[in-house]
C-alpha cells in the first residue's frame, strides 16, 4: 500500500516516509486470516476494556462486506491495515470511508489506531494519520468514478491532565494538521459499546477532531459540521440497537443546530509553546456540557 506523500504534513513528512519504508503496510481483507485474528486482537488489549471496540464479529463482517449500506443515500466501507517488521505485527489502523451521496461530501471516520511500544515515536503513527486520505481516494474512484470533499474525523478523548496520552495524542495530531470543532458547539457521543443494556449511560463524550480535504478553512457550516455525527452513528446503527445511538446523534445535532453559524475549528496545539490551546478541552470543561448519560460510565458529577 503506497502512502501519498501530499496527505503528510510538513513536520511529519520525512519521518513518516522513513518508517513507511522500514516496514510492510497493508490492509487486511481475508477475515477469516490469521493477520485479522492478531489486528483485532492487538486492538482489543487497549480499546476493548474501554468499551471502544467493535465486536469482533461485527469487524469481520464488515471486512467481509466490503460496502455498508447505511440508507439514506449514506453507505461505507471498512478499511483494516497492519504494519509489519519483518513477521511481526507492530501496529494497527482502521477507519471507515463513508460517503453521503445526497449531501456530496465524504468522511474518513478513524477508527482506532494502535502502535507497539518499540515502534511508539518512530514515524508510523504519522503514517497511519494520513493514510486513510489514501485510502478514500482509492475508494472514491472505485466505487464512485469522483472525488468528494473530506472531512478526516477522529473521536478523541477530552484532555485528563493526570493521563499525559491524552495531551500527547492531541499534539501528535495538531502536528499532522488536524484542528478541532469548537465543544461550546459540537458536543459528539460514542456510544459505548460494551454498555450492560441497563447502564445508566449510552454515550462516552469526545472531541471532534477533524482535518478537511476540499472544505472551508476555520469554520465550517452546519450542515458541513453535521456530517460527522450522522455518518458516525449512521454506521454505530448497523450493529448497535437505536436506543444506544439515538441519544447521542439527537444531542449532537441539536446543539449544532441551536445557532445559525458556523462551527468554528479551533487549533490544536503543535508543541510545548503552544499548550494552551488545551484549555477548552479539558476533561472537566467538555463534561459540563452534556448530560450526564452522555459523559461515560466513571464521569464525575
Amino acid at each position: 500500500m503506497r502512502l501519498d506523500p501530499g496527505d503528510l504534513s510538513d513536520a511529519d513528512r520525512d519521518k513518516a516516509l522513513a518508517a513507511a519504508s522500514r516496514l510492510r503496510v497493508a490492509e487486511i481483507r481475508d477475515a477469516d486470516s490469521p493477520d485479522f485474528r492478531a489486528a483485532y486482537d492487538l486492538l482489543d488489549g487497549f480499546f476493548g476494556p474501554l468499551g471502544e471496540l467493535e465486536d469482533r464479529e461485527v469487524l469481520a463482517r464488515f471486512v467481509r462486506e466490503r460496502v455498508i449500506d447505511f440508507g439514506g443515500g449514506a453507505e461505507g466501507s471498512y478499511h483494516l491495515v497492519g504494519a509489519w517488521d519483518g513477521d511481526e505485527l507492530v501496529g494497527v489502523r482502521d477507519c471507515y470511508v463513508d460517503v453521503d451521496l445526497r449531501a456530496g461530501a465524504s468522511l474518513v471516520a478513524l477508527s482506532h489506531s494502535l502502535i507497539v511500544p518499540e515502534w511508539r515515536r518512530s514515524g508510523l503513527a504519522a503514517v497511519f494519520r494520513a493514510l486513510p486520505m489514501t485510502l478514500a481516494r482509492v475508494a472514491h474512484r472505485e466505487r464512485y468514478r469522483r472525488s468528494f470533499p473530506t472531512m478526516v474525523a477522529a473521536e478523541m478523548e477530552p484532555v485528563t491532565h493526570d493521563v499525559p496520552e491524552s495531551t500527547v495524542r492531541l499534539v501528535a495530531y495538531g502536528k499532522s494538521g488536524f484542528s478541532v470543532l469548537d465543544p461550546q458547539r459540537f458536543r459528539y457521543s460514542q456510544p459505548d459499546f460494551r454498555a450492560a443494556a441497563d447502564a445508566a449511560h449510552t454515550g462516552i463524550a469526545m472531541l471532534g477532531v477533524v482535518r478537511g480535504f476540499g472544505l472551508p478553512g476555520d469554520a465550517w457550516p452546519v450542515e458541513v459540521a453535521e456530517l460527522y455525527p450522522r455518518l458516525f452513528h449512521a454506521c454505530h446503527r448497523s450493529y448497535l440497537p437505536a436506543a444506544r445511538v439515538d441519544p447521542s446523534e439527537n444531542f449532537a445535532i441539536s446543539t449544532l443546530r441551536s445557532s445559525p453559524d458556523a462551527v468554528r475549528l479551533l487549533p490544536l496545539p503543535t508543541g510545548r509553546d503552544t499548550l494552551d490551546r488545551l484549555a477548552p478541552l479539558s476533561r472537566e470543561k467538555v463534561h459540563a456540557l452534556y448530560p450526564v448519560g452522555l459523559r461515560g460510565a466513571a464521569s464525575r458529577e
